[in-house]
């Protein structure tokens, strides 16, 4: 018998755990715990009779120690079929080198820092490893608000300061872009899913802000139609027609005044009575006396957004 397995005679392998006990004991999110599943074949759960999954001690601690060995920055398709006690190993060299215990360290920082420092180098390889590294680990929703929309406001920032070239804010947000979109296909809707549609109007060319949103709203299941930037208003408003969508979604970053504004003012003229809009970025406060007087929606923020969806 090889070494690893003699390791996981410690846990009971017993199936009795389902997948959203497993997500709370391992603290990884269901929806990672099946990619290591079926992508790496990292675990192997039971059956019920009925056809649930069911996962053992054994595939508890095993699922830590992947967790573990991927913060630490080994990539899960190196680890992932690795015996338990080398993956122990791993995080031995680790403690050996670092003191700092790991519930003291801010996870999603490192993973922020290293990215952008990894992207001060042009270092593509590495920062493209660390952001999806971190899409492994966490669920999509994490993603978006705790690593990626504070990166694009630091790079943002930086790019201010002259720290970054444009050069640096090109690579990096062109990683960020192929995340997302990698993540989207992870989310098909039901048939049944009610149409989010999500643009900007003419000139505004910042699409990140709808791009999280169409993220966001493809994990609580809703059908996605993201038109992207720079459409004029009619345009938007066949598509949602087109769509029977239920909600609209806009961002306004860089508004043009009085241009925005009739752009707005023709949406209100042609969309259906029925439809919600939504309407977030920097610039929405500007027009929150037309948002108000056509019972729009107002947002906040990305969790504003979230929760809205949730409803």
């Amino acid at each position: 018998m090889e070494q690893g397995e003699n390791a996981n005679n410690a846990y009971s392998t017993t199936p009795k755990y389902r997948i959203g006990a497993v997500s709370r004991l391992t603290g990884l999110s269901a929806d990672v715990v099946r990619v290591w599943e079926r992508r790496y074949t990292a675990i192997s759960p039971q059956r019920s009779d009925g056809g649930s999954r069911l996962y053992s001690d054994a595939d508890i601690a095993r699922l830590r120690k992947l967790r573990q060995a991927v913060e630490l920055g080994h990539a899960i398709g190196q680890v992932a079929k690795l015996p338990d006690n080398e993956l122990e190993t791993l995080a031995g060299k680790h403690r050996a080198t670092f003191s700092v215990p790991n519930e003291t360290v801010d996870q999603y920082e490192i993973t922020r820092e290293r990215f952008l420092e990894a992207i001060s180098r042009m270092d593509v390889v590495t920062a493209d490893e660390e952001i999806n590294r971190a899409a492994t680990l966490y669920p999509p929703r994490v993603i978006v608000k705790q690593i990626v929309a504070p990166l694009l406001s630091e790079i943002g920032d930086r790019w201010a300061h002259r720290d970054f070239g444009i050069a640096h804010e090109h690579v990096a947000t062109n990683l960020i872009r192929n995340l997302l979109s990698s993540l989207f296909r992870l989310y098909p809707p039901d048939e049944s899913a009610e149409t989010i549609v999500l643009a900007t109007l003419p000139g505004e060319r910042h699409e990140f802000g709808i791009l999280l949103g169409a993220l966001i709203a493809a994990t609580r299941g809703w059908r996605v139609i993201y038109l992207g930037v720079d459409l004029p208003a009619l345009e938007i408003v066949r598509a949602v027609k087109l769509t029977k969508a239920r909600v609209l979604a806009l961002s306004l970053v860089n508004a043009q005044n009085s241009a925005t504004e009739d752009e707005l003012r023709a949406l209100a003229q042609h969309l259906p009575p029925s439809l919600r809009v939504w309407i977030g970025g920097g610039d929405a406060l500007r027009f929150r006396e037309l948002i108000e007087r056509n019972d729009w929606v107002l947002l906040r923020d990305l969790d504003d957004l979230d929760d809205r969806l949730k409803r």
